[in-house]
């Protein structure tokens, strides 16, 4: 399994980092309505999805193995007046107990590793979810193109090591729909969607997945 290893958020400077994520305000709602209350922010970076979580209510937790980006989502939660745990540590062995929350958020995170790593990390995040509780994450595709650049190393044949900017030397772990519904093997698959995004001179896939803890 690849090492862990942390963005480079300080040198991070696209500012859609400090804003939360479109489909984060859904399930903020979702599970408003579900009346769930302690909620993991996986891999919470510099704590945009934090912010809003704990500005609605929940009793937000966040783990990221940046120190630089957990000091930051403590500064933006102090500013507003907010409260929240949020520590530094490996998605790959989450410091919680078993059934400790409700839900649990890991937006363009759990990729970050290799095709043991993926295995170990929704394991992980499986044992931390209660029963009946939901996992909103999304997995690189495939069809994303820098999964077919050949400039960067294969680690394993569902890895790539990319080579710039915050994610220098992180391996991405990049899969089909196949390999997706096998590693989610034993949870109920709520939801899957598979979008392509387009920027000014390139594009990725990704798949957003909603699941329903099954133990």
């Amino acid at each position: 399994m690849s090492i862990s290893k942390a963005w480079y958020w300080e040198i991070a400077e696209d500012q859609i980092w400090d804003y939360s994520s479109e489909d984060v305000y859904y399930y903020v709602e979702r599970w408003k309505e579900k009346k769930y209350r302690n909620v993991l922010d996986l891999g919470c970076g510099i704590g945009r999805n934090t912010l809003l979580l704990a500005k609605n209510g929940f009793d937000i937790s966040g783990i990221d193995l940046s120190e630089f980006g957990v000091n930051k989502t403590k500064e933006r939660l102090l500013k507003n007046g907010l409260d929240g745990n949020v520590i530094c540590g490996d998605i790959h062995n989450l410091p919680y107990g078993d059934n400790s929350f409700d839900a649990l958020l890991a937006y363009h995170v759990i990729s970050h590793t290799d095709s043991i790593g993926i295995r170990k990390i929704i394991g992980e995040m499986n044992r931390v979810v209660r029963n009946k509780g939901e996992l909103y994450f999304t997995l690189c595709s495939k069809e994303s193109p820098t999964y077919k650049n050949k400039k960067y190393k294969k680690v394993d044949r569902n890895t790539v090591l990319k080579n710039e900017g915050p994610e220098q030397n992180i391996p991405h772990f990049y899969s089909n729909e196949e390999e997706v519904k096998e590693i989610l093997n034993g949870m109920k698959i709520l939801i899957i969607r598979h979008i392509k995004d387009i920027f000014s001179n390139t594009y990725s896939w990704h798949y957003f997945i909603l699941c329903e803890n099954n133990k």
